[in-house]
């Protein structure tokens, strides 16, 4: 995704808010993609983005998150979540 997409993406995007995560989507022609983000300022060590953002990973890749969307996924939960919880509230989402 390039700068100019994540742009479009933010500024016309829907937008869905959980107590565990912001997601940004727009419904595109092409195969859509997924971003996820940890941010620095919840998590300071690169280890726990890192693990995050594989447990989010893992837990959408059996959902439609990304058939014909651009998503963007921000975890802006404090702790971090065991992956049945996130997976859990992932599901419930109806994008």
């Amino acid at each position: 995704m390039t700068k100019l997409e994540a742009d479009k993406l933010f500024n016309t995007g829907k937008k869905v808010y959980t107590k565990t995560f912001k997601i940004v989507y727009l419904p595109t022609t092409d195969a859509g993609e997924v971003i996820i983000s940890a941010p620095i300022k919840i998590f300071k060590r690169a280890n726990k983005r890192n693990r995050v953002k594989r447990l989010v990973k893992e837990a959408i890749r059996g959902l439609d998150f990304t058939k014909n969307k651009n998503v963007f996924i921000i975890y802006n939960f404090g702790e971090i979540k065991t992956f049945a919880e996130i997976k859990a509230e992932l599901e419930k989402i109806k994008i």
